[in-house]
């Protein structure tokens, strides 16, 4: 009887695999197990090999599934640990390569690397979100889907459940690069899991408020949403600060005066989004690691380094990215917005170059804050090295937590692989 859903070629194909595949064991056998298995089993093993590669070659079907039973069984009884019932030995192995030569290509050649946050920009972009606006909402499938290959974009959209107003928590908070006390929405921080749940990351937890209920909004670590709440709830004021200074809107206090409640007075409807936004990741980027076992890295040029020797720190280490701007020896000044180098205007690269005449998008030119606050000098020591964001007013960079141990330094980017906008290409 025929069936024709059976596809014969196919039943034939995994015969011919599954032959090659005890042919090779029973090479491995011979190989690995000589001097164990006397003359006898060594040559009914050769034999019955002889045989299956006799049926591969004349593609003898009516008997390759007995030579193959045969040399199975055989196998099977004198192989010991060598044979195994199935493929999985060899997957396996060639998976075990796999791993080995990635871990090689990744501690000693090229790595990825994604940018966290926005103190290298222009050059880099880092992780940021934007309100998602009705043409977008109203765009096609395809542009839509378009937007976010290009983009690797992710949107957040919260609805509501009930109807009210919209109330924001603040606290006080005090940065670390000048000691400016500010508001921030505070978060909680919590772990999500990551890929098909085989991996944990840092995340963050939000809590906002309509009337009572509550509503609680997901970001990675590096993201916050300061700007995005006060842009759709606030728009008039720059800042948390100046919100708490309007007075214009109603206040309360929960958990013992030190978090402060903002009625913002925005309307929700109930099926309505209460805040809709898409996450872009930062330029992701490969890095390399080779270039330096055989050069120390240059003034200007962009530079990845690990955290764990930075006293500032604490574990577990970060990867960051900045400019190097200074090696051993050499003394820094900042003066009216230029950066000098041993008392010359610092041009070795082209961004240098942007920085210190505002040029492009780098308008700001260098910040004098930290130990180079009011014209102040810094000499590096021997095997350190100083390293600034180009983002220079919202970086927190050698300014504020010291230098870069020589040994920290991990390789430098090379090529922008993703997202696939006007920064792809080699790195600056």
């Amino acid at each position: 009887m025929n069936f024709p859903f059976i596809n014969k070629n196919k039943v034939q194909g995994r015969m011919l695999e599954s032959s090659h595949a005890l042919i090779d064991s029973a090479r491995k056998v011979i190989k690995y197990r000589k001097h164990l298995l006397d003359a006898g089993v060594l040559a009914s093993i050769n034999l019955q090999t002889a045989m299956l590669k006799n049926s591969i070659r004349t593609k003898d079907f009516a008997n390759l599934e007995t030579q193959s039973n045969n040399l199975n069984r055989l196998l099977k009884q004198h192989g010991g640990d060598i044979v195994s019932e199935t493929f999985l030995g060899e997957n396996v192995e060639a998976l075990f390569v796999a791993i080995l030569l990635a871990i090689a290509i990744r501690t000693f050649f090229t790595q990825s690397f994604q940018i966290p946050t926005n103190s290298m920009a222009p050059t880099y972009h880092g992780m940021t979100c934007q309100l998602v606006n009705s043409e977008a909402t109203a765009a096609s499938i395809w542009l839509k889907l378009w937007h976010k290959i290009k983009f690797c974009s992710r949107e957040v959209n919260i609805v509501a459940e009930n109807n009210g107003t919209v109330s924001i928590p603040l606290v006080k908070a005090k940065l670390k690069k000048n000691k400016e006390v500010i508001y921030v929405v505070p978060y909680e921080e919590v772990f999500i899991k990551k890929y098909l749940g085989l991996t944990k990351a840092r995340a963050r937890k939000y809590t906002i408020f309509v009337d009572h209920r509550k509503y609680q909004i997901i970001t990675p670590i590096d993201l916050s949403l300061d700007k995005i709440l006060l842009e759709k709830f606030c728009k008039d004021h720059l800042s948390w600060k100046e919100v708490i200074s309007d007075g214009k809107f109603d206040q309360k206090f929960d958990q013992d005066q030190i978090v402060s409640i903002f009625d913002t007075k925005y309307p929700i409807a109930i099926g309505n989004s209460i805040v809709r936004f898409e996450i872009l990741p930062g330029d992701m980027l490969f890095v390399d690691k080779v270039s330096y076992h055989f050069r120390a890295p240059k003034v200007g040029e962009s530079v990845v380094f690990t955290t764990n020797a930075i006293r500032d720190f604490t574990n577990p280490p970060k990867f960051f990215i900045k400019r190097l701007v200074a090696r051993p020896a050499n003394t820094l000044t900042i003066e009216n917005n230029q950066l000098l180098i041993d008392g010359k205007l610092a041009t070795n690269n082209e961004i240098l170059e942007k920085l210190n005449f505002k040029k492009g998008g780098y308008q700001n030119g260098y910040y004098s804050v930290g130990m180079l606050a009011g014209g102040a000098s810094v000499t590096v020591p021997e095997k350190n090295l100083f390293v600034l964001g180009d983002n220079s007013k919202d970086s927190y960079d050698s300014r504020f937590w010291g230098f870069v141990p020589e040994k920290s330094i991990c390789g430098r980017p090379f090529i922008i692989f993703y997202p696939l906008t006007n920064r792809w290409g080699k790195c600056k």
